[in-house]
């Protein structure tokens, strides 16, 4: 858990610390353990709303540790460094907004590059500075191996997909092209329907409408507990476009044409294109639900494509509740103008609304407690122990 906890919503007097400080007083602790309550409190009503939608961003990937040593997420200014030492990069930077590249800010130099590519097709430098700067992303973002730690995914994964079956299945939206879900889940013997249906290779966005059942002998049929929406805005590591067909590789292959949305600023025009159409129509389509509990991990509000969505769901969708958990939230000159009007909602009452100034890991530890694992669940723990 951080040190820096910070938690605001309706039912508290503005930012409270969440942890306890040397030298506190009666009523700071008083005021603590009331926060904490709150915010506990508010997450039941989310993680038990009929509609159960989760958005992860990059800080849902970047605690990821890994056993070791050689394996881990990156953030933009390790991309950024390695960037930096293209040659084509040194052969185009001359070319590139000057500004960009002094901030180095590498969405915007990469948009800056494919502007100019498409005003100037025939120029071979950008086109490879452009093609070598995505195979980076590509590169760094294909780091979950099977010593990599997601205790946490997989317990986030018992909190908030493992719901009654009466209540709609749990939809998780990321913009992370990792594995870490999708990984998480296969330790966590849950299944994931992510839009490769009908063999699991090919997507078809109409598998989200399927489901998992159990069928047993002179039993009505059940639906399964364990099962999950997993819907990847920006691609995926493991997606390849073969003929305008996208396929998922299995076996840890590389794509030959990675299905990716890059960051830069043509994130928003390709969102409109398939597959990533589908998963932003759902998106809209999850928070416009009369019930819905939203849970916003990671995301910074820089993606005008998926702000946009989530403002309007909370201006007019009364039946939303929403928390929002970020490392430095409360840091007004860095964050976005969305996470500011956020926190004015609640200065002003908005009691749908809960911020967490912390991690993953620490809303994954205040989310309620997994529920009892049916008799299936506890004897598949059993024979796979080795303790």
């Amino acid at each position: 858990m951080t040190n820096q906890l910070g938690i605001l919503s309706g039912s508290t007097d503005g930012w409270q610390e969440g942890v306890g400080l040397p030298g506190e007083e009666d009523h700071e602790r008083a005021s603590r353990d009331l926060a904490l309550g709150s915010l506990r409190e508010e997450l039941s009503l989310i993680t038990n709303a009929e509609n159960l939608v989760v958005l992860a961003g990059s800080g849902a990937s970047l605690g990821i540790g890994d056993q070791t040593g050689l394996s881990k997420p990156p953030s933009m200014w390790s991309l950024w460094a390695e960037v930096q030492e293209l040659e084509s990069f040194k052969t185009v930077k001359s070319q590139l907004n000057v500004d960009a590249v002094n901030n180095g800010n590498f969405e915007h130099v990469l948009s800056d590059a494919q502007t100019r590519q498409a005003i100037t097709p025939d120029d071979t430098d950008l086109k490879t500075f452009i093609n070598e700067a995505e195979s980076i992303v590509l590169a760094n973002c294909s780091f979950i191996r099977e010593s990599s730690d997601l205790e946490t995914h997989e317990l986030f994964l018992r909190k908030v997909a493992r719901r009654s079956t009466r209540l709609q299945r749990t939809q998780i939206f990321t913009t992370n092209y990792d594995l870490a879900f999708e990984t998480a889940a296969r330790r966590a013997r849950f299944n994931v329907i992510d839009g490769f249906g009908y063999g699991g290779q090919d997507f078809d966005g109409s598998s989200f409408d399927l489901d998992y059942v159990r069928r047993r002998p002179h039993e009505p049929l059940a639906l399964e507990p364990s099962v999950f929406h997993l819907l990847k805005l920006h691609g995926s590591v493991d997606w390849d476009s073969n003929d305008g067909i996208v396929q998922k590789i299995y076996g840890g292959g590389r794509p030959t044409n990675p299905v990716l949305i890059y960051p830069s600023s043509a994130k928003y025009q390709l969102s409109y294109q398939q597959p990533y159409f589908e998963f932003m129509s759902r998106f809209q389509i999850a928070l416009r639900q009369p019930d819905v509990g939203l849970i916003i991990v990671g995301f910074g509000f820089n993606d005008e494509h998926l702000s946009a969505p989530i403002e309007a769901a909370i201006r007019s969708n009364v039946g939303l509740r929403a928390v929002l958990v970020s490392p430095g939230l409360r840091q007004e000159a860095s964050r976005s103008k969305t996470i500011s009007w956020f926190e004015h909602l609640i200065h002003k009452g908005d009691r749908r609304l809960t911020m967490l100034e912390g991690t993953f890991d620490d809303v994954v530890k205040y989310l309620p407690d997994v529920p009892l694992h049916e008799d299936r669940d506890v004897h598949a723990d059993r024979v796979s122990s080795r303790n």
